[in-house]
């Protein structure tokens, strides 16, 4: 049986990743790496569901948190505020 995505395994997903940066590896940590693909394909998933600008708005926090640039920190915010807008 298999399951199907929903808003909360996404929620959960991001932030497991939160967790997983966590560790001495920060994003390069192979949890993290796992935890952040799953919810990129579980967010795909429901796009339509969610609606589209909705969409857009988690994807821009979420570009931002994959984003090397920004601090640490700020890598982690936006990845609880995309969990937050879902």
């Amino acid at each position: 049986m298999s399951h199907i995505a929903n808003e909360l395994d996404i929620k959960t997903d991001l932030i497991r990743c939160v967790m997983a940066s966590l560790s001495p590896q920060v994003f390069e940590d192979k949890n993290f790496k796992v935890f952040f693909g799953h919810a990129l394909k579980n967010l795909n998933l429901i796009r339509e569901k969610m609606g589209e600008s909705k969409f857009g708005e988690v994807m821009l926090r979420i570009k931002k948190a994959s984003d090397g640039q920004n601090p640490i920190n700020k890598r982690r915010e936006d990845l609880l505020t995309a969990a937050v807008l879902i």
